[in-house]
């Protein structure tokens, strides 16, 4: 049985790295209850899935992850086949006979779990994920950020974003321990706007940025940030407070 969880990253966890994030989750499904289900092998592991891992220092309002449950566990559930037509019944597979677990059960997995999340961790939904459904990964389209960034000159800022909308090619370096590689991410940048703050006591602006994915593939936002210095733009990105507001799925 794999279940769908919803969360938030919040603003005073956004600089835990992604192995950060994966152990929090882990040990708060472990003091919650939850019989997840384990891989096989000398070295058993929580078959626990995250998808599009944000970057050091970035929030978020829409994170997922999936989790697969062992059914013999769950009461309420405990391995019961059925249609899951029955009043407070939830078909957990595909077909007629799959698995089915008690919308109340359902519910006090998820209450359990937002009680056990440390602070700056929040449950915002859990769903069944049925068995025929593909990775979840492959339904991201695209992710809508909002980066809040201050000290910049406004008129520089929007015309750095504009030039870089007009462009058709723009070349970011990703400097790794064994290699340097070109991304090209302008064919990533669906859409970006700025949004102006009050200019007091600073200049004060946002850009929404929304991000491509392609089977798995996209860019950051801090790295569009980088490349708007090629525009007039005198900017830190490392600086800029960004979130990721919202993951849009097919």
């Amino acid at each position: 049985m794999k279940i769908r969880v919803k969360y938030r990253k919040g603003d005073s966890v956004r600089f835990l790295s992604h192995l950060d994030v994966a152990r929090v989750i882990q040990m708060s499904l472990r003091r919650a209850g939850w019989p997840v289900a384990m891989t096989q092998g000398f070295s058993p592991k929580p078959k626990i899935s995250f998808y599009a891992p944000l970057p050091v220092g970035t929030a978020g309002e829409e994170e997922y992850f999936d989790v697969v449950l062992d059914s013999e566990k769950i009461p309420g559930s405990a391995g019961k086949k059925g249609s899951g037509k029955g009043q407070g019944r939830i078909p957990t597979g595909a077909g007629a006979h799959g698995d089915v677990i008690d919308l109340k059960e359902l519910k006090s997995l998820a209450r359990a779990l937002s009680d056990n999340m440390p602070p700056g961790f929040s449950v915002r939904g859990v769903s069944i994920v049925p068995d025929q459904e593909e990775s979840l990964e492959e339904k991201i389209s695209a992710s809508e950020y909002e980066v809040d960034i201050k000290g910049v000159e406004r008129d520089s800022l929007v015309s750095a974003v504009n030039a870089f909308l007009r462009e058709h090619s723009v070349l970011f370096q990703i400097q790794r321990p064994k290699e340097t590689k070109d991304v090209d991410l302008r064919p990533y940048v669906l859409d970006m706007d700025v949004k102006l703050g009050k200019p007091e006591p600073e200049e004060r602006a946002f850009i929404t940025m929304k991000i491509k994915h392609d089977a798995g593939r996209t860019v950051r936002p801090q790295w569009v940030l980088a490349c708007l210095s090629r525009f007039g733009l005198q900017i830190d990105p490392r600086e800029a407070v960004v979130d990721r507001k919202k993951v849009y799925l097919d």
